[in-house]
Protein backbone atom coordinates (compact mmCIF):
# COMPACT_ATOMS: atom_id res chain seq x y z
CA UNK A 1 0.00 0.00 0.00
CA UNK A 2 1.36 3.38 -0.90
CA UNK A 3 2.76 5.90 2.45
CA UNK A 4 0.30 8.07 3.28
CA UNK A 5 3.30 10.49 2.96
CA UNK A 6 2.73 9.65 -0.96
CA UNK A 7 -0.85 9.96 -1.59
CA UNK A 8 -1.04 13.27 -0.01
CA UNK A 9 2.22 14.25 -3.13
CA UNK A 10 -0.23 12.73 -5.61
CA UNK A 11 -2.82 15.43 -5.65
CA UNK A 12 -0.09 18.27 -5.60
CA UNK A 13 2.04 16.54 -8.11
CA UNK A 14 -1.67 16.53 -10.54
CA UNK A 15 -2.28 20.22 -10.05
CA UNK A 16 1.57 21.66 -11.20
CA UNK A 17 1.17 18.89 -14.33
CA UNK A 18 -2.15 20.65 -14.50
CA UNK A 19 -0.51 24.44 -14.41
CA UNK A 20 2.20 23.22 -16.90
CA UNK A 21 -0.19 22.60 -19.68
CA UNK A 22 -2.28 25.74 -18.74
CA UNK A 23 0.82 27.67 -19.26
CA UNK A 24 1.71 25.31 -22.96
CA UNK A 25 -1.42 26.74 -23.82
CA UNK A 26 -2.21 29.38 -26.24
CA UNK A 27 -3.12 32.66 -24.67
CA UNK A 28 -6.38 33.55 -25.65
CA UNK A 29 -7.05 36.96 -27.01
CA UNK A 30 -9.90 39.24 -27.36
CA UNK A 31 -10.64 40.61 -30.87
CA UNK A 32 -10.09 44.22 -31.69
CA UNK A 33 -11.09 46.13 -34.93
CA UNK A 34 -11.23 45.95 -38.69
CA UNK A 35 -9.43 48.79 -40.33
CA UNK A 36 -10.41 49.01 -43.51
CA UNK A 37 -8.13 51.78 -46.37
CA UNK A 38 -10.71 54.02 -48.16
CA UNK A 39 -10.27 57.72 -50.41
CA UNK A 40 -12.91 59.64 -47.85
CA UNK A 41 -12.44 58.17 -44.29
CA UNK A 42 -14.60 60.50 -43.16
CA UNK A 43 -17.18 59.86 -45.62
CA UNK A 44 -17.11 56.00 -45.13
CA UNK A 45 -17.46 55.97 -41.06
CA UNK A 46 -20.56 58.36 -41.86
CA UNK A 47 -21.94 56.03 -44.30
CA UNK A 48 -21.60 53.45 -41.94
CA UNK A 49 -22.56 54.83 -39.05
CA UNK A 50 -25.64 56.13 -40.72
CA UNK A 51 -26.38 52.45 -42.87
CA UNK A 52 -24.73 49.81 -41.23
CA UNK A 53 -24.66 50.79 -37.23
CA UNK A 54 -21.95 50.91 -34.84
CA UNK A 55 -21.23 54.37 -32.39
CA UNK A 56 -18.70 57.22 -32.37
CA UNK A 57 -15.27 56.29 -30.51
CA UNK A 58 -11.60 57.41 -29.70
CA UNK A 59 -13.49 60.97 -30.01
CA UNK A 60 -12.92 60.53 -33.31
CA UNK A 61 -15.10 60.74 -37.35
CA UNK A 62 -13.37 57.85 -38.65
CA UNK A 63 -13.98 54.98 -36.31
CA UNK A 64 -16.79 53.16 -35.12
CA UNK A 65 -17.48 50.57 -32.13
CA UNK A 66 -19.64 47.44 -32.52
CA UNK A 67 -19.84 45.90 -28.95
CA UNK A 68 -16.28 46.09 -28.30
CA UNK A 69 -14.91 45.93 -31.77
CA UNK A 70 -14.12 49.20 -33.90
CA UNK A 71 -14.36 49.30 -37.50
CA UNK A 72 -12.03 51.77 -39.03
CA UNK A 73 -11.20 54.01 -41.32
CA UNK A 74 -7.89 55.01 -43.40
CA UNK A 75 -6.62 56.92 -46.09
CA UNK A 76 -5.90 54.72 -49.15
CA UNK A 77 -3.28 57.73 -50.05
CA UNK A 78 -4.34 57.79 -53.37
CA UNK A 79 -3.57 54.34 -54.19
CA UNK A 80 -7.45 52.64 -54.90
CA UNK A 81 -7.52 49.60 -53.17
CA UNK A 82 -9.36 46.56 -55.05
CA UNK A 83 -12.40 45.45 -53.82
CA UNK A 84 -12.09 42.89 -51.02
CA UNK A 85 -14.13 40.45 -52.31
CA UNK A 86 -11.00 37.87 -53.14
CA UNK A 87 -8.29 38.87 -50.55
CA UNK A 88 -7.89 36.74 -47.68
CA UNK A 89 -9.89 39.19 -45.73
CA UNK A 90 -12.56 38.63 -48.47
CA UNK A 91 -15.54 40.56 -46.24
CA UNK A 92 -17.51 41.37 -43.12
CA UNK A 93 -20.81 40.13 -41.71
CA UNK A 94 -22.98 42.31 -39.81
CA UNK A 95 -26.37 40.88 -37.92
CA UNK A 96 -29.83 42.25 -38.03
CA UNK A 97 -33.71 41.67 -37.11
CA UNK A 98 -34.99 42.87 -40.46
CA UNK A 99 -32.53 41.74 -42.71
CA UNK A 100 -34.85 42.71 -45.69
CA UNK A 101 -35.21 46.57 -44.27
CA UNK A 102 -31.20 46.54 -43.74
CA UNK A 103 -30.87 45.51 -47.16
CA UNK A 104 -33.22 48.03 -48.71
CA UNK A 105 -31.74 50.71 -46.62
CA UNK A 106 -28.12 50.20 -47.90
CA UNK A 107 -28.76 49.64 -51.35
CA UNK A 108 -30.44 53.00 -51.41
CA UNK A 109 -27.81 54.65 -49.86
CA UNK A 110 -25.61 52.92 -52.67
CA UNK A 111 -24.74 50.04 -52.04
CA UNK A 112 -24.51 47.31 -54.56
CA UNK A 113 -26.29 44.00 -53.53
CA UNK A 114 -25.16 40.57 -54.96
CA UNK A 115 -28.36 38.23 -55.64
CA UNK A 116 -31.47 38.19 -53.83
CA UNK A 117 -31.95 37.45 -49.89
CA UNK A 118 -31.63 33.94 -49.54
CA UNK A 119 -33.53 31.72 -46.40
CA UNK A 120 -30.64 28.65 -45.12
CA UNK A 121 -32.41 26.09 -43.13
CA UNK A 122 -30.49 25.88 -40.31
CA UNK A 123 -28.19 28.72 -40.77
CA UNK A 124 -30.32 31.94 -41.21
CA UNK A 125 -31.17 34.23 -43.87
CA UNK A 126 -28.51 35.88 -45.63
CA UNK A 127 -27.42 38.45 -48.01
CA UNK A 128 -24.38 39.64 -49.84
CA UNK A 129 -23.84 43.12 -50.92
CA UNK A 130 -20.59 45.80 -51.68
CA UNK A 131 -20.47 49.24 -50.27
CA UNK A 132 -19.62 52.50 -51.83
CA UNK A 133 -15.87 52.17 -51.04
CA UNK A 134 -15.50 48.28 -52.68
CA UNK A 135 -15.88 46.42 -49.24
CA UNK A 136 -17.82 43.16 -49.40
CA UNK A 137 -20.25 43.12 -46.76
CA UNK A 138 -22.66 39.36 -45.70
CA UNK A 139 -26.13 40.64 -43.91
CA UNK A 140 -27.59 38.08 -42.04
CA UNK A 141 -30.36 37.95 -39.74
CA UNK A 142 -29.20 36.00 -36.47
CA UNK A 143 -31.58 37.14 -33.57
CA UNK A 144 -28.89 35.31 -31.26
CA UNK A 145 -26.08 37.44 -32.42
CA UNK A 146 -26.84 41.08 -33.57
CA UNK A 147 -24.29 44.19 -34.78
CA UNK A 148 -20.70 42.56 -36.20
CA UNK A 149 -21.01 39.39 -36.72
CA UNK A 150 -17.65 37.46 -38.33
CA UNK A 151 -14.33 38.34 -40.56
CA UNK A 152 -14.92 35.65 -43.36
CA UNK A 153 -11.09 34.96 -44.80
CA UNK A 154 -10.00 32.69 -47.67
CA UNK A 155 -7.18 30.39 -47.79
CA UNK A 156 -6.31 27.41 -49.79
CA UNK A 157 -6.86 25.01 -46.73
CA UNK A 158 -9.10 26.70 -43.69
CA UNK A 159 -8.22 24.12 -41.86
CA UNK A 160 -4.36 25.36 -41.88
CA UNK A 161 -5.56 28.73 -41.67
CA UNK A 162 -7.88 28.08 -38.41
CA UNK A 163 -5.12 26.32 -37.02
CA UNK A 164 -3.04 29.22 -37.09
CA UNK A 165 -5.31 31.31 -36.06
CA UNK A 166 -5.79 29.20 -32.81
CA UNK A 167 -2.56 28.73 -32.08
CA UNK A 168 -1.32 32.51 -32.58
CA UNK A 169 -4.51 33.88 -30.73
CA UNK A 170 -6.44 30.66 -29.05
CA UNK A 171 -10.49 31.36 -29.44
CA UNK A 172 -12.81 28.55 -29.19
CA UNK A 173 -12.78 26.36 -32.68
CA UNK A 174 -16.47 25.31 -32.97
CA UNK A 175 -18.79 25.21 -35.97
CA UNK A 176 -21.05 28.48 -36.67
CA UNK A 177 -24.69 26.91 -35.90
CA UNK A 178 -22.68 23.30 -36.37
CA UNK A 179 -22.23 24.07 -39.69
CA UNK A 180 -19.41 26.05 -40.48
CA UNK A 181 -16.31 25.64 -39.02
CA UNK A 182 -14.71 28.82 -37.14
CA UNK A 183 -13.43 30.42 -34.20
CA UNK A 184 -15.37 32.35 -31.92
CA UNK A 185 -13.32 35.40 -29.98
CA UNK A 186 -13.79 37.22 -26.66
CA UNK A 187 -16.16 39.78 -27.84
CA UNK A 188 -18.29 37.83 -29.89
CA UNK A 189 -17.06 38.07 -32.80
CA UNK A 190 -16.48 34.98 -35.19
CA UNK A 191 -13.41 34.41 -37.72
CA UNK A 192 -14.40 32.09 -40.67
CA UNK A 193 -12.50 30.36 -43.75
CA UNK A 194 -13.71 29.63 -47.03
CA UNK A 195 -11.53 27.75 -49.63
CA UNK A 196 -10.31 29.66 -52.27
CA UNK A 197 -6.84 31.15 -53.71
CA UNK A 198 -6.59 35.04 -52.61
CA UNK A 199 -4.40 38.36 -52.67
CA UNK A 200 -2.92 40.16 -49.88
CA UNK A 201 -5.61 42.31 -47.80
CA UNK A 202 -3.48 45.33 -48.10
CA UNK A 203 -3.82 44.92 -51.75
CA UNK A 204 -8.12 45.09 -50.79
CA UNK A 205 -9.96 47.78 -49.07
CA UNK A 206 -10.08 45.52 -45.63
CA UNK A 207 -6.34 46.50 -45.22
CA UNK A 208 -5.71 44.38 -41.77
CA UNK A 209 -7.65 42.46 -38.69
CA UNK A 210 -6.61 43.49 -35.25
CA UNK A 211 -6.48 41.40 -32.09
CA UNK A 212 -6.18 43.07 -28.63
CA UNK A 213 -2.66 42.90 -26.41
CA UNK A 214 -2.57 42.77 -22.87
CA UNK A 215 0.93 44.52 -23.33
CA UNK A 216 2.52 45.24 -26.50
CA UNK A 217 6.29 44.06 -26.01
CA UNK A 218 5.58 41.22 -24.24
CA UNK A 219 2.88 40.26 -26.70
CA UNK A 220 5.40 40.34 -29.40
CA UNK A 221 7.88 38.72 -27.80
CA UNK A 222 5.53 35.76 -26.85
CA UNK A 223 4.21 36.12 -30.56
CA UNK A 224 7.72 36.00 -31.57
CA UNK A 225 8.68 33.07 -29.36
CA UNK A 226 6.13 31.38 -31.42
CA UNK A 227 7.02 31.56 -34.42
CA UNK A 228 5.28 34.94 -35.46
CA UNK A 229 6.74 37.36 -37.83
CA UNK A 230 6.63 41.06 -37.24
CA UNK A 231 6.25 43.65 -40.18
CA UNK A 232 6.36 46.68 -37.91
CA UNK A 233 7.69 47.42 -34.56
CA UNK A 234 5.68 48.43 -31.49
CA UNK A 235 5.08 52.35 -31.88
CA UNK A 236 2.86 54.43 -29.50
CA UNK A 237 -0.24 56.95 -30.62
CA UNK A 238 -2.06 59.33 -28.37
CA UNK A 239 -5.77 59.39 -29.04
CA UNK A 240 -8.41 61.70 -27.62
CA UNK A 241 -9.60 59.14 -25.18
CA UNK A 242 -6.22 57.45 -24.08
CA UNK A 243 -2.87 56.37 -25.08
CA UNK A 244 -2.21 53.04 -27.23
CA UNK A 245 0.58 50.82 -28.76
CA UNK A 246 0.68 48.77 -31.64
CA UNK A 247 2.64 46.41 -33.78
CA UNK A 248 1.99 44.05 -36.94
CA UNK A 249 2.75 40.15 -38.04
CA UNK A 250 2.25 38.98 -40.78
CA UNK A 251 -0.42 36.13 -41.00
CA UNK A 252 -1.00 33.49 -43.67
CA UNK A 253 -1.66 33.81 -46.71
CA UNK A 254 -0.89 37.63 -46.87
CA UNK A 255 -3.23 38.38 -44.07
CA UNK A 256 -1.71 41.85 -42.11
CA UNK A 257 -2.29 41.61 -38.69
CA UNK A 258 -2.12 44.26 -35.91
CA UNK A 259 -2.16 43.55 -31.98
CA UNK A 260 -3.44 46.55 -29.93
CA UNK A 261 -2.34 47.65 -26.35
CA UNK A 262 -5.43 49.87 -25.10
CA UNK A 263 -5.53 52.12 -22.01
CA UNK A 264 -7.52 50.35 -19.22
CA UNK A 265 -10.18 52.87 -19.43
CA UNK A 266 -11.01 52.29 -23.14
CA UNK A 267 -13.77 50.22 -24.30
Amino acid sequence: MASTKYLKLVPIFFLALVAAAANAQTQSRMYDHVHMAVDDPQAAALWYHDNIGGEWVDGRTDRLLFGTTRIMFLSDRGNKRKSSAGSVVDHLGFSYTDLQATLDKIEAAGATLEGELRDVPGLFKLAFAVDPWGTRLELIEDNQHLGFHHIHLRAPDPAVALDWYEETFGGIRRNLKGRIPGILYAGNVWLLVSRGESFPSTEGTIDHIGWRAPVAKTTMEYLTSRGAVVTRQPREMELPNGMIEFFYIEGPNGANVELVQRAPDMP
